[in-house]
């Protein structure tokens, strides 16, 4: 490597749904950070290592901020959420904050907040191009962003690449301008730090999230018990946690077929991330109130968002 070689951290942070996860899934080149139409899908701090010739950037993506004013964000689960997403910020070397081309919302405003006081920079990625009408349609946006805070960067872009000037080039190029000259700090190999059960965890749950749609409640977890890789194969078992019988009655369906499309995809989805035959074997659970309880919580894998 040479003495130029750049290699830093940097946190995405938004408001739920804004395109987070689909950002570092799209830089990375593999998805690592699941992805639905829900809001707050993303749970825990993740990060995405991207790696070329000159550079290596730790990418932290974060569960979406959102207010925990209403009464149904006041569960455990959702403070732990927010604590994940600002204790995030600490000790990177940029922020990139996100907010769609639609504007300002209060929830962006909320995050906006979290930034205040903060001496890290901070680039303003205005995602979801595609969605206007014309390129020029987001200038107005642009002026406004610029009196709201003194971002080092406003960039717009397309995360899902449909856009034919997504941008997303145009935003690494200035996310290396902020990095320090360092060697990797990863193998340049490896894309996460989480383990193939974290990520095996979170491909059931992303399933869940996108055959049931909004009729699921968040209240739903996923627990990996067997995990056992022989030669081209893996076997794997996982518990999935819903908090009344009637939720349970909904992720298997009638004659089980809802829970067969979940773990037939699941399972699909796996075999391209291990690269090898799986065998996924499902089972639903019910652990009433476990996301307002800090010890189910912790037992669920939310360990390092509770210190």
């Amino acid at each position: 490597m040479s003495d130029q070689f750049k290699f830093g951290f940097v946190t995405i942070i938004g408001k739920p749904n804004v395109g987070k996860s689909t950002l570092m899934n799209r830089i990375i080149g593999q998805k690592i950070s699941i992805t639905s139409h829900r809001p707050q899908t993303t749970r825990h701090r993740i990060l995405g290592i991207h790696t070329d010739k000159y550079k290596q950037i730790v990418f932290v993506d974060t569960p979406g901020i959102h207010s925990v004013s209403k009464k149904s964000n006041r569960k455990t689960i959702n403070k732990v959420i927010n604590k994940t997403a600002v204790s995030s910020i600490d000790g990177v070397d940029a922020v990139c904050l996100m907010i769609t081309a639609g504007g300002w919302s209060e929830a962006d405003h909320l995050v906006l907040q979290a930034l205040n006081g903060s001496s890290i920079p901070v680039i303003l990625v205005i995602n979801k191009l595609d969605k206007l009408r014309s390129v020029n349609d987001v200038l107005p946006l642009i002026a406004e962003s610029s009196e709201l805070y003194d971002f080092a960067e406003i960039i717009p872009i397309c995360a899902i690449g449909k856009a034919g000037g997504d941008n997303v080039d145009r935003l690494m190029e200035v996310l290396t301008q902020y990095l320090p000259d360092e060697e990797a700090g990863f193998d340049e190999d490896q894309i996460t730090d989480r383990s193939f059960r974290f990520l095996v965890s979170e491909l059931v749950r992303e399933q869940l999230f996108r055959r049931l749609g909004d009729e699921l409640p968040y209240a739903t977890a996923v627990e990996v018990t067997e995990f056992a890789i022989e030669g081209n194969k893996a076997q794997i078992g996982a518990d999935i946690w819903v908090e009344k019988d009637s939720h349970k009655a909904m992720v298997i369906g009638k004659k089980g077929e809802s829970l067969k499309k979940i773990g037939t995809a699941a399972r699909k989805n796996c075999e391209v991330l291990l690269e090898k035959k799986v065998f996924l074997e499902l089972f639903v659970k019910v652990r009433s109130g476990w996301s307002d309880n800090a010890r189910d919580l912790y037992s669920l894998g939310y360990d390092e968002d509770l210190k």
